[in-house]
């Protein structure tokens, strides 16, 4: 069974040209079970992806691909949520510390956040490429073998992708022999960034708008044909009849990538307050620091400062609603005899959900509460129900 685990989404921008929720239904329509999106630089459609695959019964798998100061974009898949929390950690931490669109990572940073993540070499863009392009064989094995040393043998999957592209073959060949010298894993993905070849077209302006140039001037800065359209298990399969294990080991891999945004759930950190201080009164501190920090006395300054209190005014609304119900609904649960409840409060403002295990923490109603995921798209908490 062929599975597609380096999928791209127009939020690899001006890189891909189809919506989460296309891959996710073209995907159905190939009757792949999984698939997992790989955008550059970021999980923002992750949220998107997730939803629409669930819908359409589909295992939504989450990655990565992460911009190397050294070139290229290692392609890296989540196994759990320890691997969610360290790429979201590289990621930021990456982008923290320099201009938007010029983050890179190092090998160093990867070492860091390396636990629970399973690492891809990547194709003609990813960094083995590159470091075969540039520096030769010797200094590209010893790439490979540095991300062994950080993900370990059996988190490092050799990529093997065949566009109909003879430079391409001539690295897979070579992909092979290091894959064999070092008993990694190959693994075949067509790393899609269309979902039929005739989307070829929109591609090409895509590029023309990223290179500032025109479609009459683009010459090889466009791709070099349309075979990266989503294709079927069928078609890969044939495409590397002389490699099977490749084909087969997208299958095997995502079974063991057991991770999806479901398992996320929400853990909110206790902020420090000073005596007195509630969660809503320190945000609107900081909003306001923030606020005159951005804008200072200017024009701008005293409509920032209206939004804010709007904006404030409808957290703590929220906040007061919600804790109103959940009072009303605990004082049924009592007089009905009820020895537990389930609540799920959604996915929405952290306020709201703070407000509400403040209140559960001191209310009469309560023996005692455990929160977790709920498995229904929010956060679920069980209440012990304090009988009279």
């Amino acid at each position: 069974m062929f599975i597609e685990l380096h999928a791209r989404s127009a939020f690899s921008f001006l890189d891909a040209t189809p919506l989460p929720e296309d891959v996710a239904a073209e995907a159905a329509r190939l009757e792949q079970p999984a698939i997992a999106l790989v955008d550059r630089d970021g999980l923002y459609g992750a949220p998107r992806f997730y939803r629409a695959c669930t819908r359409l019964g589909l295992t939504p798998l989450v990655g990565a691909e992460v911009t190397l100061a050294t070139g290229g974009r290692l392609p890296l898949l989540v196994e759990d949520r320890e691997g969610y929390r360290n790429l979201c950690q590289l990621l930021t931490r990456m982008k923290m510390r320099a201009p938007k669109g010029e983050g890179a990572a190092t090998l160093d940073d990867l070492a860091g956040h390396a636990a629970g993540l399973v690492c891809l070499t990547g194709g003609a863009r990813g960094p083995v490429a590159a470091r075969l392009a540039d520096e030769g064989s010797s200094a590209s094995r010893d790439l490979i073998e540095r991300l062994v040393s950080i993900y370990g043998r059996f988190n490092v999957y050799v990529e093997l992708q065949r566009h109909l592209d003879r430079p391409e073959e001539a690295r897979n060949e070579w992909l092979r022999a290091q894959a064999g010298g070092l008993r990694l894993p190959l693994l075949a993905t067509n790393e899609p960034c269309l979902i039929q070849r005739r989307d070829r077209p929109l591609l090409d302006v895509l590029t023309c708008v990223q290179h500032h140039t025109t479609l009459d001037r683009a010459g090889r800065l466009l791709a070099g044909n349309s075979e990266r359209f989503m294709k079927s298990g069928r078609v890969m399969e044939r495409l590397f009849l002389d490699c099977p294990e490749a084909v087969a080991s997208t299958g095997e891999l995502a079974l063991r990538l057991g991770f999806t945004l479901k398992h996320l759930g929400y853990q909110f950190p206790d902020y420090p307050l000073l005596p007195g201080q509630t969660p809503l009164g320190f945000l609107r501190e900081l909003a306001q620091r923030g606020a005159r920090k951005r804008y200072g006395t200017g024009p701008l300054a005293e409509r920032a400062r209206k939004q804010i209190e709007r904006e404030l005014s409808l957290i703590g609304l929220r906040a007061r609603e919600a804790v109103d119900r959940l009072e009303r609904f605990l004082d049924r649960a009592v007089r009905g005899g009820q020895e537990t409840v389930r609540i799920i409060h959604g996915v929405g403002s952290g306020a709201l959900r703070r407000a509400v295990h403040d209140y559960l923490a001191t209310s009469p109603y309560c023996a005692g509460f455990r929160g977790g995921d709920s498995g229904e798209g929010g956060t679920g908490v069980t209440v012990a129900i304090l009988q009279a």
